[in-house]
């Protein structure tokens, strides 16, 4: 994987935010060794299944097997009730005690300032929590108020944008939930805004049909004009060139390629990648 010496330049400033999609818990196994996160899905079925038998429920499958995710979810939230939700939630994200992956070990290499995901599981910040910054690390999930507090501290920060597995009532999973969360923190979606427009935004573990960064593309302002690119890894091959093209130009977006190897050639990048960012620091520690 190639690397922008530009890129290596901010993430070494700490002026990258690292964007965490649902692919960047993929790799990680149950204590166990037997079961994985569920993907968006994965996540609709489990759901699908608490729903009574009748039209909404074969429009929701019919949904999710378009890969209509957002319209499934819609559905699905309005019919299923809170305990069931909350129950399968927690049953699929806390009781598996997943173990942090290689590519959560390559992130927390790269020690950015800010983390943002849109994952609800807690993983990655609870193998932070027995991590190496002397800074210490804070989670702020969209419905708390201390996230500027965080962000003008030396702690580094770690955002749950779409909510927590702490919480499942919070939990973003629909459009209309995702709005209704922008209406009821606004400050906290302000500042995030802020950052977005203020900072180089590199995601890992998201594709261009993720609902997830659909979402986020859409409604926040990742466009403002600026020589430096976000970016974005994703698998060789996976995006039509014309949508790539489409998003490079929409959204700012530079693709950096994973091939043949799949996974573990991610793997290998993001650690080339860290080894890069921790030789520039040390290079010049003042900037650090």
């Amino acid at each position: 994987m190639d690397w922008d010496k530009s890129f290596v330049e901010e993430l070494a400033a700490r002026r990258c935010i690292i964007f965490m999609g649902a692919g960047a818990s993929a790799g990680c196994k149950s204590l166990d060794g037997t079961k994985s996160p569920s993907d968006w899905e994965t996540l609709l079925k489990l759901l699908l299944a608490s729903l009574p038998d009748g039209d909404d429920k074969v429009f929701a499958s019919t949904r999710i097997k378009e890969k209509q995710y957002l319209e499934a979810a819609e559905v699905i939230c309005a019919r299923i009730s809170m305990p069931d939700f909350s129950s399968i939630i927690r049953t699929q994200f806390i009781t598996p005690k997943y173990q942090a992956s290689d590519l959560h070990k390559s992130i927390l290499m790269l020690d950015p300032k800010v983390v943002v995901t849109t994952n609800y599981d807690d993983i990655y910040e609870r193998y932070c929590a027995n991590g190496d910054a002397d800074a210490g690390y804070n989670v702020c999930r969209y419905y708390e108020t201390h996230l500027v507090n965080d962000l003008r501290s030396p702690v580094r920060s770690i955002i749950k944008a779409h909510g927590c597995i702490t919480n499942p009532s919070k939990a973003v999973l629909t459009k209309q939930q995702y709005f209704r969360a922008r209406q009821e923190a606004p400050n906290f979606f302000k500042i995030l805004d802020a950052l977005f427009t203020t900072h180089t935004l590199f995601f890992v573990g998201y594709s261009l049909s993720d609902p997830d960064i659909q979402l986020l593309l859409e409604n926040t302002n990742i466009t403002a004009p600026s020589t430096h690119p976000h970016y974005a890894v994703i698998k060789e091959g996976s995006v039509h060139p014309a949508l790539r093209s489409a998003a490079e130009k929409a959204y700012n977006l530079r693709f950096v390629e994973y091939g043949p190897a799949g996974h573990q050639e991610l793997i290998d990048g993001l650690s080339d990648l860290a080894n890069l960012v921790i030789e520039k620091r040390e290079a010049n520690p003042m900037a650090n």
